[in-house]
């Protein structure tokens, strides 16, 4: 089995900054809606399979990733942020706003390939964070594998803090 090493990060909702650079208007932020489990869910799933630093180890929490995805649809007020392009959600990022949850950013920040690059996974970032506050939540963690370009560009941002974590899902265990 390959090593994976994993980072938490936290952010202090009570002091988050603005967005920088607000995206043009070609892009629409919203929360996304129950009945848009399955497209949120293929957007979230498209973009960690065809990213080279994930899909090996998706294998290994693949359906526990669909659970929690499933589980915040069917029990969160907002359960993710989505960003449209027309009428195709390009990016999306699955949340939970349970205090004691192993990580509130479920899937992070997904953004289809062909969106990469044009700073959506910041703005996506923010908008969760963003969303978690306004959900009553002072703080909020993520966990990432340490190394991909998400660990180093973007949840770096917001004044967030990390640390090396141990982070195996059950799935990987048997």
């Amino acid at each position: 089995m390959k090593l994976v090493r994993w980072k938490r990060f936290t952010w202090d909702l009570t002091n988050l900054a603005p967005l920088a650079h607000p995206l043009p208007d070609q892009y629409v932020v919203r929360p996304a809606a129950r009945d848009e489990a399955k497209l949120v869910s293929h957007v979230v799933f498209t973009t960690l399979t065809l990213d080279s630093a994930w899909c090996d180890t998706l294998k290994l929490f693949r359906d526990r990733l669909a659970a929690n995805i499933d589980q915040a649809f069917a029990r969160e007020p907002a359960p993710a942020i989505v960003i449209m392009h027309g009428p195709r959600i390009i990016a999306a990022s699955v949340i939970s706003t349970e205090p004691d949850a192993e990580t509130h950013l479920i899937s992070g920040p997904c953004v289809l390939v062909e969106y990469g690059n044009r700073g959506l996974g910041t703005a996506l970032l923010h908008h969760t964070l963003a969303l978690l506050r306004s959900s009553g939540m002072e703080s909020a963690t993520a966990v990432t594998k340490d190394n991909v370009p998400a660990c180093k560009f973007v949840y770096t941002k917001f004044g967030s803090t990390s640390i090396a974590c141990d982070f195996l899902q059950p799935a990987a265990a048997t």
